[in-house]
C-alpha cells in the first residue's frame, strides 16, 4: 500500500512578499559571517573579524 498526499482543491496560493527574500539572504549571510568566516572575506577589516571570532567563542562554536 502506498501513501499519496493530495493538495486540497481550491486551496489558496501562498503569496511570499519580495522583501522576505532580502531578509532570507541577509540572515544567511549573517550566519555565514558569524559562524564560518575565518578571514577570507573580512581579512581587510581585522576588528570586525575579531568581533565575529569572539562571538563564535561565546556561542560555543569551534573555530580553531
Amino acid at each position: 500500500m502506498t501513501g499519496t498526499v493530495h493538495a486540497p482543491t481550491g486551496a489558496p496560493a501562498i503569496s511570499i512578499p519580495w522583501w522576505s527574500w532580502l531578509v532570507l539572504v541577509t540572515a544567511i549571510l549573517g550566519s555565514y559571517l558569524m559562524l564560518q568566516e575565518n578571514g577570507i572575506l573580512l581579512s581587510q577589516w581585522e576588528t570586525l573579524h575579531e568581533y565575529f571570532h569572539d562571538g563564535r567563542h561565546s556561542l560555543g562554536f569551534p573555530c580553531h
